[in-house]
């Protein structure tokens, strides 16, 4: 159950890292603006267009923010990227951080259409609450008419951190036809029962009173389970399904519960396995990793080449699976 503390948004605009840019634009879903930060490799431009790899938590700030947490080094996954491509390990890729959560980054999105919206109250960013229009019918658009990237499903991709993976799987199963591949590390996913009709009643994640504006009070179950991702592995067409590269990886079992989503991640895996799916990672277990963002940049580092070859529509084949160092 462990997911990273939400930390408010600072007041005044922060230069997190200055090789990105920061937009602005109105969403009609939402009703409101909301901002995202995108990265755009030097030589990318409009006669050499890139894949887009989307990358998921709450605030757009997380993945980019070197001192997000103490433990990051004064490094981003920015840092992690250009890393791999100078090692030439991956291609050009325009990387987009949208923003899941209100603007304090106190309620998160989820990236579906909240059931009872007023319940976030007032913070601003929410709007109508539509997260699942905004992101698919207004950002994704937005994205591919005005920069340089690749439109078309073959060439995005998409990838989350611990509430960032739940959602990242959630909208690769929901939108296949948009997505070549998908990618989570310590997913924060919730327990699918009821042959996927449900989920675990009983969760107390499902219970967090931060999920209020999501998921309605009282928690109406079958709601939440069409946007959680294991629930919409079983219960969704395989063949449409098959067309995602899957890239799962998680905390050791030791750090369960404050430290490691183990046991969730384990669950995911199960649902992917019991429709025939297979994950890119041989091993799932990041040995000595926790639930921080130095673990997380480790895990883009491991399937960056992964998402570049799906992007690039290279065929992975089963013996090509990537097994990390224990």
């Amino acid at each position: 159950m462990t997911t990273v503390p939400f930390v408010s948004a600072p007041a005044l605009p922060v230069v997190y890292d200055t090789r990105v840019r920061h937009v602005t634009f109105f969403s009609p879903a939402l009703g409101v603006s909301r901002g995202f930060f995108i990265y755009i490799p030097p030589d990318v431009d409009d006669d050499h267009r890139a894949p887009t790899l989307y990358l998921l938590r709450g605030h757009e700030r997380e993945w980019i923010n070197p001192f997000e947490d103490q433990l990051r080094g004064g490094r981003n996954v920015i840092d992690v990227y250009e890393t791999q491509r100078a090692a030439g390990r991956v291609g050009p890729l325009a990387l987009v951080f949208p923003g899941t959560s209100s603007d304090d980054n106190r309620i998160p999105g989820m990236l579906l259409n909240m059931r009872a919206p007023h319940l976030a109250d007032g913070a601003s960013g929410i709007g109508s609450g539509r997260f699942a229009d905004y992101f698919f019918n207004d950002l994704i658009p937005y994205i591919e008419s005005h920069f340089p990237v690749v439109g078309g499903g073959r060439a995005r991709g998409i990838v989350g951190f611990s509430l960032g993976g739940a959602m990242a799987l959630s909208a690769a199963a929901r939108r296949p036809d948009l997505f070549a591949c998908a990618g989570a590390y310590d997913g924060t996913f919730l327990y699918a029962c009821d042959r996927g009709r449900r989920v675990r009643k009983r969760d107390r994640v499902v219970a967090n009173a931060m999920f209020d504006a999501a998921y309605g009070v009282p928690r109406d179950l079958a709601f939440v389970a069409q946007y959680n991702a294991p629930n919409l592995i079983l219960r969704s067409r395989r063949e449409e399904l098959a067309r995602i590269t899957w890239v799962v990886a998680y905390g050791p079992e030791a750090q369960e519960p404050w430290q490691s989503n183990y046991y969730r991640g384990e669950h995911l895996l199960a649902c992917l396995h019991a429709r025939g799916f297979a994950n890119a990672l041989e091993d799932p277990v990041l040995h000595d990793g926790d639930h921080s963002w130095r673990t997380a940049d480790r895990f883009i580092a491991l399937t960056l080449p992964l998402y570049d070859r799906a992007l690039r529509h290279e065929s992975l084949r089963a013996p090509d699976r990537v097994r990390h160092p224990q």
